[in-house]
């Protein structure tokens, strides 16, 4: 897995608590109230990330620095909607406009970690093996009884904006 490089999604895979922070506003407090994955990170982090998602281009440096804040980590790259399109046609746009014209189009470079299973459908129609979240930590069991034994929350990294 890790000569691969992985295109994340953010909402309801990265972001464990999507459900009950989506209708926060103002977006800062649906910042402050995200928590992100431990055990998606600590699986991916050897390998080169993308972040390809939905969320409106305008709130993406904000997004990317609450990564940061709360995980100590970052993404290789990161893409988001800047077009107002629709989860699927906007991560196939940004496919055919960032990700393949740097990193190339042969689909076995990739593997993509997603929610949404329209945007997994695209996603094999370029070759790209896609799993969600629950599927996909599976491959990683030492990770998952590792983070049983320490479930540790990621969002208990202080805001140092507070």
């Amino acid at each position: 897995m890790k000569e691969r490089i992985i295109l994340l999604d953010l909402n309801y895979t990265l972001v464990s608590n999507q459900e009950k922070t989506r209708m926060i506003r103002p977006f800062s407090s649906r910042l402050r109230a995200e928590e992100y994955r431990k055990d998606l990170i600590e699986a991916i982090k050897e390998n080169p990330v993308i972040i390809i998602t939905a969320r409106p281009s305008y709130q993406g440096r904000e997004s990317l620095e609450n990564i940061q804040r709360k995980t100590r980590w970052n993404p290789m790259e990161a893409y988001f909607n800047d077009l107002n399109l629709d989860p699927p046609s906007i991560k196939e746009s940004i496919l055919e406009r960032f990700v393949f014209p740097k990193h190339g189009n042969d689909g076995k470079l990739y593997f993509a970690v997603e929610s949404n299973p329209r945007t997994r459908a695209m996603y094999y129609r370029h070759g790209i093996p896609a799993e969600p979240y629950d599927k996909f930590i599976q491959r990683f069991p030492e990770i998952v009884l590792r983070m049983t034994k320490d479930p540790a929350q990621l969002e208990l990294f202080t805001d140092e904006t507070e």
